[in-house]
Formats: C-alpha cells, sequence, structure tokens
C-alpha cells in the first residue's frame, strides 16, 4: 500500500487540470505540502484554494515550463514557502493542435517544434532544476509523464508527439542512471486513454471520435481517470519503490500488453 508524504514538499507542473490537477490533489491527501505549477493562473489559483479549504498545505505559482527562468522560479519558490523540495511530478507534455488530425506529410515544422518544447524541453528543464537542488539537499522522488505514444503507433499527436514521449522516456532512464547513487529515483508513466483537455484541442467532435477508436484497443474497454494515473505517480515517489528507477509504467488498460 503506498505511504504517506506527510513532511514531504511536492512539486506538481501542469497542475490546474488533467492529470496534473489529479496529482497534486493526491499528494496533498497524503499528507505532502503541494507546489501546483501551471500556465493557467485563474484555474490554478482555483485548484490550490480548493486543496487549502479541504484543509492541505497547498500554493500556486504561475509557471511556463517552456521558460528555464520560470521553471528555476518555481524551483527556487517551492523552497521559499515550503522549506525544501522532496518529490516532484513533471506533466506538462501537449501537442498543438494542427499536429492533432492531418497526417504527418501535412503537418507544419511549427507545430512539431511546438509540440517538441511542450514535450521533451518542459521535462528536461524540469529535471535539470529538480535534481539540482535535490543532488545537494538529501535526494528526491521524481516522476516524469510520457505517453503510449512514445512507445508504440497510435495515431494521436503527431509525429511531434510521439518523438517528443518517446525522448522524454530516454530522458528519464539517463537522469534515473545518473543519480541513482545520490538518492534520486527518477521514473515515468505512461498513461492510456485518459481524455483530458489536450484530447479536445481539434474540437469534441473529432475527441469523441478518437477515444472511442482508442477504447476498443485496450483490453480493459474503458476510459482511465486522471485518479488513476495519479495514482501510479504516488507509487513511485513513495517508499514502496525505493528499490524502483529508470522505470516506465503504463497505466493503460493492458494496451502494451498486446505487443
Amino acid at each position: 500500500m503506498t505511504g504517506r508524504f506527510d513532511g514531504k514538499v511536492a512539486l506538481v507542473t501542469a497542475a490546474a487540470d488533467g492529470i496534473g490537477a489529479a496529482t497534486a490533489r493526491a499528494f496533498a491527501e497524503k499528507g505532502a505540502c503541494v507546489i501546483l505549477a501551471d500556465i493557467n493562473v485563474e484555474l490554478g489559483e482555483q485548484r490550490a484554494e480548493a486543496l487549502r479549504a479541504a484543509g492541505h498545505q497547498a500554493r500556486f505559482v504561475k509557471t511556463d515550463a517552456t521558460s528555464e527562468e520560470e521553471v528555476e522560479a518555481v524551483v527556487r519558490r517551492t523552497v521559499e514557502i515550503f522549506g525544501g523540495l522532496h518529490l516532484a511530478a513533471n506533466v506538462v507534455g501537449d501537442a498543438h493542435p494542427e499536429s492533432v488530425g492531418p497526417e504527418f506529410h501535412q503537418q507544419s515544422l511549427a507545430a512539431f517544434e511546438h509540440t517538441i518544447s511542450m514535450c521533451l524541453r518542459t521535462t528536461f528543464l524540469c529535471l535539470k532544476h529538480q535534481i539540482a537542488y535535490m543532488v545537494d539537499h538529501g535526494g528526491g522522488a521524481i516522476a516524469n509523464v510520457t505517453s503510449l505514444a512514445g512507445m508504440l503507433y497510435n495515431g494521436w499527436g503527431g509525429a511531434g508527439y510521439g518523438a517528443g514521449k518517446a525522448a522524454v522516456i530516454r530522458l528519464t532512464k539517463f537522469a534515473a542512471v545518473s543519480y541513482a547513487d545520490r538518492g534520486i529515483r527518477v521514473n515515468c508513466i505512461a498513461p492510456g486513454v485518459t481524455p483530458t483537455r489536450a484530447y479536445y484541442k481539434s474540437g469534441p467532435e473529432y475527441a469523441r471520435t478518437l477515444i472511442d477508436e482508442q477504447v476498443v484497443n485496450q483490453p480493459i474497454r474503458r476510459e482511465i481517470e486522471t485518479s488513476e494515473q495519479a495514482a501510479g505517480i504516488m507509487w513511485l515517489c513513495s517508499d514502496d519503490a525505493a528499490m524502483v528507477t529508470g522505470h516506465v509504467l503504463p497505466i493503460d488498460g493492458g494496451w502494451t500488453a498486446q505487443y
């Protein structure tokens, strides 16, 4: 059973909605002090306020995770507000709307580069500055969010999304091996069909069709809840997973078991 995080400080990116919001809530409910980082100020503040109203320690810090200055700043603010950083969940990762739907040869370079930046640049910057603190302060546990699109072809998000998420897996493994001897564990989850706002970038009708088409490819034929993805992050960051690092945990209804 996944242990509690009393006395720990957690930083969650993309925490205003979807898997990030569910992860921030899960950390808080397990006793951690939580910093919610997101570019969406209104929704992020609402999430943090809701956690505080429920009796949890939570603060929102506006953060553009593609900016090194802002990523460095949110790590610094986390330490200033709650006195440390022990846990991190790097959830940021998105596909440009123009890369969802069109065939590979119809996608623009701008959309491809934007998607790579949202998936890979953000994860690199978060890891860099989280590890920079943890390496001098007793270690920690980090969970990144990749995707089934980074492991196999599933048709969603286009070439940039698949390439960016595959790179997140390699970056996770590189960091895990590089810092294992300094008490830092780095893992990632690979979500299956978990409808979030990213699915709806090309409109509700396309999103519903895509979700329905994907669910039938899962042995467990239903959509996956964001709370179920958060549960995987909780386990990877907990002491129950003390000997787990560099791991990719598919939370996918059995999709990858078929390959």
